[in-house]
């Protein structure tokens, strides 16, 4: 039985086949060089991200609650403006 050995060209795992039939006997993954400092930086800029789009966050919120805080004011201030009560069902007979 002759075995070929091929590299996937995907995902570059290297496969033993069986020439006379075709079939997969064998698959090996392909081993990527890792290194502790790409790794390291990777984690960083993930950090780094989430730190960012947390503080954008935080930055609309208190965008956010400023504008509510201005329009509870100025219903505060045209309530004053309404000294007239609002008619009541009874009144309307």
């Amino acid at each position: 039985m002759k075995k070929l050995t091929i590299e996937c060209p995907c995902c570059k795992a290297a496969l033993k086949i069986d020439a006379n039939t075709g079939l997969v006997l064998s698959s090996q993954e392909h081993k990527k060089n890792y290194s502790f400092d790409d790794a390291l930086r990777k984690e960083k800029e993930k950090k780094d991200k989430a730190d960012e789009l947390f503080a954008r966050a935080v930055e609309a919120e208190e965008k956010r609650a400023g504008e509510l805080e201005d329009k509870f004011k100025s219903i505060l201030e045209s309530k004053d403006e309404l000294d007239e009560p609002p008619p009541r069902d009874i009144d309307l007979d």
